[in-house]
């Protein structure tokens, strides 16, 4: 049967044998099992094991170490004890060798602070010691999880004022750096795991993929300890001093959230790339010869477009809640009213002719919106009250071989 802790002792000789800093017999001797657990023994005492380190929040915050144990409960919170998180180390950087071995596993399962905390006759048959020396060494070790009396916090900590019943109770805010590592490592196994990374180079392929690949997009890197990451924690020097933060903002409602018009319907109408690409089209066709033919049919067809790109936007306004026009600052001429919202359309009578008033305000914005297209360049047709009426009829003919648009 292999001895775990014998191992262990091996890899980190051979490490100190790949450039010696001193003779080889001494380093041989250091690295003896008696030899190095009693000076590991010795050191135990600087290090403190804490679920939530005070450093985090100031590398100088010395706080008394907090180690809490969460029970599990089917509560739907993400806290200690429902997520399976470990415990860090904090102290003296150059004693974490010492947590090192006794996170060693052994061939139970559990590890070598473990078995010291059930005096464990399988480890003491490991170290291969007496009664009385194991005994020692035990109380030197189980030191890590030792708190002096009494509950000490820092100015360096960050604190909050928490409401209660008969005023509020000064919270010194920590981190949980296992939960922190643990949804750090959550992270990382989705974005670059080597499962993801075949899964996005079918997609790159364009190649199909049996299960895909989730990702986490908009992470924000939170640093911890500069150059010097073992100072803060053991976790965080094992984290490289990153921990990972999800956004966390407001949602963003410019995409569905429609402005309605409070005025005017043309006056609201917002130009796009597609309101360009027909006005410019319908330039070109106007600096040509009018009593061409094919040139009008050419025309007219860009005006219907125009007809059309209103009409999307006219739809969009049909399709909210009936009665948005009556309420408190919308003011829509009765013609626009009737024409977008289906509540006035069933309580009042059509308004007079409003088919012709619609189209007549179209063909006018038509007008309007293709001067100020070329207000800049200064090369825009000029175009009356023929070019008005020639639209308007075009509009009101257009509109009633598509009635169920107006409707």
């Amino acid at each position: 049967m292999t001895n775990p802790i014998v191992e262990f002792l091996e890899k980190r000789k051979q490490d100190k044998l790949k450039k010696p800093v001193k003779p080889v017999e001494e380093i041989e001797q250091d690295f003896r099992l008696d030899t190095w657990v009693v000076g590991a023994a010795n050191r135990a005492s600087q290090l403190s094991l804490v679920s939530h380190p005070g450093k985090f929040s100031h590398p100088d915050a010395r706080i008394t170490p907090v180690l809490f144990t969460g029970e599990y409960a089917p509560d739907g919170y993400l806290r200690s004890g429902n997520a399976n998180a470990g415990q860090d180390v904090v102290g003296n950087a150059a004693a974490l060798d010492v947590y090192a071995f006794l996170s060693v596993v052994l061939d139970d399962g559990r590890s070598v602070l473990e078995h010291f905390e059930a005096n464990s006759a399988a480890l003491k048959a490991l170290l291969a010691v007496g009664e009385e020396t194991f005994a020692a060494w035990r109380t030197a070790f189980l030191q890590i999880k030792a708190v002096d009396g009494g509950a000490k916090t820092h100015t360096n900590v960050k604190q909050v004022y928490f409401p209660v019943a008969e005023g509020y109770h000064l919270l010194s805010v920590l981190y949980p750096s296992g939960l922190m590592t643990e949804h750090r490592e959550r992270l990382r196994q989705m974005k670059f795991s080597d499962a993801t990374k075949v899964a996005r180079d079918a997609r790159r392929k364009e190649q199909f993929h049996e299960q895909g690949f989730a990702d986490m997009t908009g992470l924000l890197t939170l640093h911890f300890g500069g150059t010097k990451p073992q100072n803060i924690s053991k976790l965080n020097s094992n984290n490289g001093g990153e921990a990972w933060l999800m956004p966390c903002l407001p949602p963003e409602l410019q995409q569905n959230y429609l402005h309605l018009p409070k005025a005017d319907f043309f006056q609201w109408l917002r130009r796009d790339a597609e309101w360009y690409d027909i006005l410019t089209a319908l330039h070109k066709l106007l600096l040509t010869d009018y009593n061409n033919i094919e040139i009008r049919q050419y025309r007219q067809r860009r005006i219907e477009q125009l007809f059309d790109w209103v009409m999307g936007r006219a739809v969009l306004l049909q399709q909210q809640p009936v009665g948005w026009s009556g309420k408190e600052g919308f003011r829509l001429p009765a013609a626009q009213r009737f024409w977008l919202d289906a509540a006035y359309r069933e309580s009042n009578p059509a308004p007079e002719q409003w088919q012709e008033t619609i189209a007549r305000s179209m063909s006018e914005w038509v007008v309007t919106s293709y001067k100020r297209f070329r207000k800049k360049q200064g090369d825009a047709v000029s175009l009356g009250e023929i070019e008005v009426k020639a639209f308007q009829a075009e509009m009101l003919g257009y509109a009633r071989e598509h009635e169920e648009f107006l409707l």
